[in-house]
Protein backbone atom coordinates (compact mmCIF):
# COMPACT_ATOMS: atom_id res chain seq x y z
CA UNK A 1 0.00 0.00 0.00
CA UNK A 2 1.43 3.55 -0.85
CA UNK A 3 1.96 5.26 2.05
CA UNK A 4 2.32 8.96 2.44
CA UNK A 5 5.58 9.46 4.54
CA UNK A 6 4.98 12.19 6.88
CA UNK A 7 2.77 15.52 7.09
CA UNK A 8 4.23 17.70 4.85
CA UNK A 9 3.42 15.47 2.21
CA UNK A 10 -0.16 16.67 2.95
CA UNK A 11 -1.94 18.66 0.65
CA UNK A 12 -4.14 21.38 2.11
CA UNK A 13 -4.99 23.21 -0.92
CA UNK A 14 -5.52 20.27 -2.64
CA UNK A 15 -8.06 18.93 0.20
CA UNK A 16 -9.61 22.11 0.58
CA UNK A 17 -10.40 22.03 -3.40
CA UNK A 18 -11.64 18.05 -3.37
CA UNK A 19 -14.29 18.72 -0.62
CA UNK A 20 -15.22 22.07 -2.52
CA UNK A 21 -15.87 20.12 -5.49
CA UNK A 22 -17.54 17.37 -3.92
CA UNK A 23 -20.42 19.69 -1.97
CA UNK A 24 -20.43 21.21 -5.23
CA UNK A 25 -22.24 17.84 -6.18
CA UNK A 26 -24.64 18.12 -3.48
CA UNK A 27 -23.18 15.05 -1.34
CA UNK A 28 -24.89 15.34 2.25
CA UNK A 29 -21.75 13.49 3.89
CA UNK A 30 -17.88 13.48 2.75
CA UNK A 31 -14.68 12.29 4.47
CA UNK A 32 -11.20 11.02 3.20
CA UNK A 33 -9.49 7.93 5.18
CA UNK A 34 -5.92 6.87 5.36
CA UNK A 35 -6.17 3.45 3.93
CA UNK A 36 -3.39 2.00 6.17
CA UNK A 37 -6.72 1.67 8.99
CA UNK A 38 -7.89 -0.56 6.54
CA UNK A 39 -4.80 -2.70 5.32
CA UNK A 40 -5.85 -6.21 6.91
CA UNK A 41 -9.52 -6.03 5.56
CA UNK A 42 -10.88 -7.92 2.51
CA UNK A 43 -10.69 -6.10 -0.58
CA UNK A 44 -10.96 -8.02 -4.82
CA UNK A 45 -8.59 -8.43 -5.43
CA UNK A 46 -6.68 -8.73 -2.72
CA UNK A 47 -3.89 -5.84 -3.69
CA UNK A 48 -6.46 -3.19 -4.47
CA UNK A 49 -5.52 -1.14 -2.23
CA UNK A 50 -1.45 -1.40 -2.88
CA UNK A 51 -1.47 1.52 -5.00
CA UNK A 52 -3.18 4.38 -3.39
CA UNK A 53 -3.07 5.52 0.17
CA UNK A 54 -6.26 7.62 0.46
CA UNK A 55 -10.11 6.36 0.15
CA UNK A 56 -12.44 9.35 -0.68
CA UNK A 57 -16.38 8.99 0.51
CA UNK A 58 -19.02 10.22 -0.82
CA UNK A 59 -22.62 9.54 0.46
CA UNK A 60 -26.29 10.61 -0.39
CA UNK A 61 -29.16 10.42 1.96
CA UNK A 62 -32.05 8.28 1.71
CA UNK A 63 -35.38 10.45 1.96
CA UNK A 64 -37.06 10.10 5.15
CA UNK A 65 -40.33 9.45 4.15
CA UNK A 66 -39.18 6.60 1.65
CA UNK A 67 -37.63 4.86 4.40
CA UNK A 68 -40.69 5.74 7.03
CA UNK A 69 -43.71 4.18 4.67
CA UNK A 70 -41.90 0.70 4.50
CA UNK A 71 -42.83 -2.10 3.67
CA UNK A 72 -45.30 -0.59 1.46
CA UNK A 73 -43.27 1.77 -0.17
CA UNK A 74 -40.51 -0.55 -0.85
CA UNK A 75 -41.47 -0.06 -5.19
CA UNK A 76 -40.81 3.62 -3.99
CA UNK A 77 -37.28 2.96 -2.04
CA UNK A 78 -36.25 0.72 -4.82
CA UNK A 79 -36.30 3.43 -7.70
CA UNK A 80 -34.43 5.85 -5.29
CA UNK A 81 -31.89 3.21 -4.14
CA UNK A 82 -30.92 3.05 -8.31
CA UNK A 83 -31.26 6.21 -8.61
CA UNK A 84 -29.35 7.23 -5.72
CA UNK A 85 -26.76 4.95 -6.60
CA UNK A 86 -26.51 5.91 -10.43
CA UNK A 87 -25.90 9.65 -8.92
CA UNK A 88 -23.37 8.22 -6.64
CA UNK A 89 -20.85 6.76 -9.51
CA UNK A 90 -21.46 9.96 -11.20
CA UNK A 91 -19.92 12.45 -8.18
CA UNK A 92 -17.83 9.15 -8.22
CA UNK A 93 -16.46 9.66 -11.89
CA UNK A 94 -16.64 13.89 -11.73
CA UNK A 95 -14.28 13.21 -8.68
CA UNK A 96 -11.58 11.06 -10.92
CA UNK A 97 -11.61 13.33 -13.65
CA UNK A 98 -11.01 16.34 -11.13
CA UNK A 99 -7.72 13.88 -9.39
CA UNK A 100 -6.76 12.76 -13.04
CA UNK A 101 -6.38 16.60 -14.05
CA UNK A 102 -4.14 17.07 -11.02
CA UNK A 103 -1.89 14.02 -12.24
CA UNK A 104 -2.54 11.74 -9.27
CA UNK A 105 -4.51 8.46 -9.79
CA UNK A 106 -8.00 8.05 -8.95
CA UNK A 107 -10.58 4.48 -8.71
CA UNK A 108 -13.79 5.07 -8.44
CA UNK A 109 -15.26 2.21 -7.04
CA UNK A 110 -19.24 1.81 -8.10
CA UNK A 111 -21.78 2.59 -5.15
CA UNK A 112 -23.27 -0.57 -5.44
CA UNK A 113 -21.50 -3.80 -7.08
CA UNK A 114 -22.01 -6.69 -4.96
CA UNK A 115 -20.29 -9.84 -6.43
CA UNK A 116 -21.83 -13.00 -5.68
CA UNK A 117 -18.79 -15.07 -6.17
CA UNK A 118 -17.49 -13.52 -2.96
CA UNK A 119 -21.14 -14.04 -1.52
CA UNK A 120 -22.29 -11.02 -1.83
CA UNK A 121 -19.38 -8.66 -0.96
CA UNK A 122 -17.93 -6.13 -3.36
CA UNK A 123 -14.50 -5.18 -4.54
CA UNK A 124 -14.37 -3.24 -0.88
CA UNK A 125 -16.37 -2.22 1.81
CA UNK A 126 -17.61 1.52 1.54
CA UNK A 127 -18.92 1.60 5.03
CA UNK A 128 -15.42 0.55 5.85
CA UNK A 129 -13.66 3.56 4.15
CA UNK A 130 -16.62 5.85 5.65
CA UNK A 131 -16.05 5.22 9.22
CA UNK A 132 -11.92 5.69 8.66
CA UNK A 133 -12.76 8.73 7.41
CA UNK A 134 -14.48 9.91 10.37
CA UNK A 135 -17.77 10.01 8.33
CA UNK A 136 -19.81 7.34 11.09
CA UNK A 137 -19.27 4.58 13.44
CA UNK A 138 -20.35 0.81 12.14
CA UNK A 139 -23.88 0.36 14.15
CA UNK A 140 -25.51 -3.71 14.90
CA UNK A 141 -26.82 -3.98 11.56
CA UNK A 142 -23.29 -3.13 9.68
CA UNK A 143 -25.03 -0.04 8.07
CA UNK A 144 -22.91 2.81 8.68
CA UNK A 145 -24.39 5.51 11.05
CA UNK A 146 -24.02 8.61 11.20
CA UNK A 147 -24.74 11.25 13.87
CA UNK A 148 -27.47 13.75 11.62
CA UNK A 149 -28.84 10.41 9.05
CA UNK A 150 -28.41 7.73 10.80
CA UNK A 151 -27.91 4.56 8.50
CA UNK A 152 -30.02 6.52 5.94
CA UNK A 153 -26.87 7.10 3.72
CA UNK A 154 -25.81 5.38 0.31
CA UNK A 155 -22.17 5.46 -0.31
CA UNK A 156 -19.81 5.86 -2.67
CA UNK A 157 -15.67 5.66 -3.00
CA UNK A 158 -12.75 6.72 -4.67
CA UNK A 159 -9.33 5.48 -4.20
CA UNK A 160 -6.09 7.99 -4.54
CA UNK A 161 -2.57 8.51 -4.51
CA UNK A 162 -3.03 12.19 -3.83
CA UNK A 163 -1.51 13.16 -0.55
CA UNK A 164 -5.20 14.35 1.30
CA UNK A 165 -5.92 15.19 4.35
CA UNK A 166 -7.82 12.60 6.64
CA UNK A 167 -10.32 12.22 9.14
CA UNK A 168 -10.41 9.74 12.09
CA UNK A 169 -12.60 7.08 13.05
CA UNK A 170 -15.77 8.04 15.57
CA UNK A 171 -16.51 6.19 18.80
CA UNK A 172 -19.30 3.60 18.12
CA UNK A 173 -22.67 5.40 19.79
CA UNK A 174 -24.85 2.25 19.31
CA UNK A 175 -24.92 1.40 22.90
CA UNK A 176 -27.20 -0.95 24.26
CA UNK A 177 -30.01 -0.21 21.39
CA UNK A 178 -31.00 -3.02 19.45
CA UNK A 179 -33.92 -2.16 17.14
CA UNK A 180 -32.30 -2.77 14.26
CA UNK A 181 -32.00 -6.62 15.45
CA UNK A 182 -35.03 -6.38 17.15
CA UNK A 183 -37.13 -5.56 13.75
CA UNK A 184 -35.07 -7.23 11.43
CA UNK A 185 -37.75 -9.66 9.44
CA UNK A 186 -35.66 -12.89 9.12
CA UNK A 187 -33.81 -12.53 12.78
CA UNK A 188 -30.41 -12.22 10.74
CA UNK A 189 -28.62 -9.81 13.15
CA UNK A 190 -26.76 -11.01 16.16
CA UNK A 191 -26.77 -7.99 18.62
CA UNK A 192 -22.76 -7.73 18.21
CA UNK A 193 -21.25 -4.42 18.73
CA UNK A 194 -17.88 -2.98 16.87
CA UNK A 195 -15.21 -0.72 17.63
CA UNK A 196 -13.69 -0.91 14.08
CA UNK A 197 -15.33 -2.99 10.76
CA UNK A 198 -15.69 -6.17 11.69
CA UNK A 199 -13.06 -8.38 9.26
CA UNK A 200 -15.65 -11.36 9.68
CA UNK A 201 -19.34 -9.87 8.74
CA UNK A 202 -20.46 -13.59 9.68
CA UNK A 203 -20.21 -12.16 13.85
CA UNK A 204 -22.50 -10.16 13.34
CA UNK A 205 -25.13 -10.93 10.14
CA UNK A 206 -26.40 -14.15 9.14
CA UNK A 207 -25.71 -12.77 5.29
CA UNK A 208 -27.82 -16.36 3.88
CA UNK A 209 -31.30 -15.50 5.96
CA UNK A 210 -30.31 -11.23 4.75
CA UNK A 211 -29.53 -12.38 1.17
CA UNK A 212 -32.35 -14.67 0.62
CA UNK A 213 -35.25 -12.27 2.14
CA UNK A 214 -33.40 -9.68 -0.68
CA UNK A 215 -33.96 -12.21 -3.67
CA UNK A 216 -37.03 -12.82 -2.96
CA UNK A 217 -38.43 -9.17 -2.74
CA UNK A 218 -35.86 -8.74 -5.97
CA UNK A 219 -38.38 -10.76 -7.67
CA UNK A 220 -41.70 -8.43 -7.02
CA UNK A 221 -41.72 -6.85 -10.66
CA UNK A 222 -42.79 -3.45 -8.81
CA UNK A 223 -39.14 -4.32 -6.94
CA UNK A 224 -36.92 -5.68 -9.16
CA UNK A 225 -33.48 -4.75 -6.91
CA UNK A 226 -32.34 -6.20 -3.63
CA UNK A 227 -33.51 -3.91 -0.86
CA UNK A 228 -35.27 -4.03 2.56
CA UNK A 229 -34.46 -1.25 4.06
CA UNK A 230 -36.33 -2.33 7.79
CA UNK A 231 -33.34 -1.41 9.58
CA UNK A 232 -32.32 1.69 8.03
CA UNK A 233 -35.77 2.82 9.08
CA UNK A 234 -35.94 1.44 13.11
CA UNK A 235 -32.11 3.28 13.80
CA UNK A 236 -33.28 6.02 15.89
CA UNK A 237 -30.28 7.34 15.08
CA UNK A 238 -30.91 10.04 12.17
CA UNK A 239 -34.58 10.27 12.80
CA UNK A 240 -36.79 12.63 11.46
CA UNK A 241 -38.81 14.44 14.64
CA UNK A 242 -42.25 14.62 14.08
Amino acid sequence: MQKVANSSEIDSILTCELIEKAYEYKVDTFGIADLELLSEYQTYPKDLLENYSRGISIGLKVPDEVLEWLPESRPIYAKHYVMINDRLDFIAYQITKFLESKNYKALPIPASKPLKELKWRSFLSHRAIARCAGVGWIGKSLNLITKEYGPRIRFASILTDAPLETGAPLENKCGECQKCVDKCIVGALNNVIFKEYPKNRETSLDIDKCVSKLQEFSKDPDVGVMVCGICLKVCPWGKTKK
